[in-house]
């Protein structure tokens, strides 16, 4: 690795890897909850326990994978076997999640999905963690990490436009049996045919493309428990990467409110319908593309704690708007242009929130070298990783229950009105917590510029 600046096109190589990963991951995020409760029929709870025992196992398997990744040998390097591998189980094992029969009995149902989850988080595990550590690996220059994780971030963003925005457009489309389109169980199942074809192709040209940075580097360790576990403390006993990690954990449970309730906010308490809710969604992940460029810019003049900081502080603005549109939700249910305020001061806020924070770890790995005299790349985003999965699985898991406990019931053919403002109010209180806890963590932080500029000579 050394601290030159990465061409252009090795960068879209590398940063289109994300798009099929990050639309298998939306997928689950945003229609999860949603088509086994409103779809499948199962009680939120169920879906909530599934959900928490994939948690655990998350827990365990991303920082492994990494350690595996990082002290691997092969002659495909120790980040592109797994490129390979993955993207090929991620391509089966998404379309088996969404070819569930409706007419099969509850234990049925919920045995299937519960089976095709867990595996299908270990697939999604086994390319994430190198590919997340590919990124850290291709430079050293503190201002270019940004800009790789920023064409990174760009991918990433399309992915989730694409599940949310143009999937409900194109998806989700009403029938004469289906008038609600969300409620079609055929959807989940052509959505997810596209998905996985596109998985596909994107880890391929990931694969081939950044072949150049194919590392074969190997310190004499052979993998166990006893040095996994000191890798994790190394990790976690440094103050600046746990100040990253519960920082992106919180700012990802944000995203993972709005991923997971924001369907059934739109859908049930404001009354729009797909098109409008495609808009919605779609200007605020558009707002998060067209302002990466700033926000990595920006970065280039302030340091990365401050950029994360004034980003989260605009999403709380946003969302306390939404707060209100929530109070007046009657008279917002009729005018879905209102929302669209919210859509593009929450996304313009968020924009940085994905990218930035993934170039401060590549960051606090220099740290480790320093005091350690060893580079754990594939640790270090196997804990990152699992903050972005536990965040997301918390939210489905949190919301599962909370589904149930204010007496939402698909069977219905309209919600109480308790009912629907309990879920309104879930969507801006939930964001701005989180945000608000992402924030703390974030402050900790105290890596700057010069001072990373000093370890990196002494390394």
């Amino acid at each position: 690795m050394q601290k030159i600046k990465v061409p252009f096109t090795h960068q879209l190589g590398y940063g289109i890897g994300v798009y099929g990963y990050g639309l298998t991951t939306q997928m689950i995020s945003s229609y999860f909850i949603f088509y086994g409760t409103a779809v499948l029929r199962l009680p939120g709870g169920w879906i909530g326990l599934m959900v928490s025992l994939s948690v655990l196992w998350d827990g365990v398997s991303d920082p492994m994978m990494g350690y595996i990744s990082d002290n691997t040998r092969s002659p495909l390097g120790k980040r592109h076997l797994y490129l390979l591998l993955g993207t090929i189980l991620m391509t089966v094992g998404n379309y088996a999640m969404w070819t569930v029969d409706p007419s099969l009995g509850p234990a049925a149902k919920f045995l299937w999905l519960f089976i095709i989850l867990m595996a299908l988080k270990t697939f999604i595990t086994i390319y994430a963690t190198p590919y997340n550590a590919l990124g850290a690996e291709m430079t050293m220059d503190y201002d270019h990490r940004s800009a790789i994780q920023g064409v990174k971030t760009v991918f990433f963003i399309l992915s989730i436009l694409s599940v949310t925005a143009i999937g409900m457009l194109v998806f989700f489309r009403p029938t004469l049996a289906y008038p609600l389109g969300q409620l079609n169980p055929k959807a989940y199942r052509n959505m997810a045919v596209t998905i996985s074809a596109l998985t596909l192709l994107t880890g391929l040209v990931t694969y081939f493309s950044t072949r150049k940075y194919l590392t074969r580097d190997q310190k004499e360790e052979k993998p166990n428990f006893k040095r996994f576990m000191t890798r994790i403390r190394f990790a976690f006993g440094e103050d600046q990467f746990r100040s990253v990690l519960l920082g992106y954990l919180f700012t990802n449970l944000a995203a993972a409110l709005i991923g997971t309730i924001g369907l059934h906010v739109f859908t049930y308490t404001f009354a729009f319908n797909n098109v409008e809710i495609a808009v919605i969604f779609g200007l605020q992940f558009l707002m998060s593309i067209l302002f990466q460029p700033f926000w990595v810019h920006i970065a280039k003049t302030f340091d990365k704690k401050n950029v994360v900081i004034s980003g989260l502080k605009i999403a709380i603005f946003g969302s306390s708007l939404l707060f209100f549109m929530v109070v007046f939700k009657d008279f917002v249910s009729g005018h879905y242009t209102i929302m669209l305020v919210y859509a593009i001061i929450v996304g313009f806020g968020s924009s940085g929130l994905f990218s930035i924070p993934f170039s401060m770890v590549a960051d606090t790995v220099d740290i480790e070298e320093h005091l350690h005299g060893v580079r754990n790349e594939g640790v270090y985003y196997g804990l990152l990783n699992f903050g972005y999965k536990i965040s997301q699985a918390l939210g489905i898991f949190l919301f599962g229950l909370l589904l149930d406990l204010i007496g939402f019931d698909s069977s219905l053919p309209s919600q109480t009105p308790f009912t629907l403002y309990a879920l309104g109010f879930m969507l801006p209180l939930g964001t701005i917590g989180a945000m608000a806890l992402a924030k703390e963590s974030f402050k900790k932080y105290t890596l700057t510029r010069d001072h990373l500029a000093s370890i990196q000579k002494n390394l």
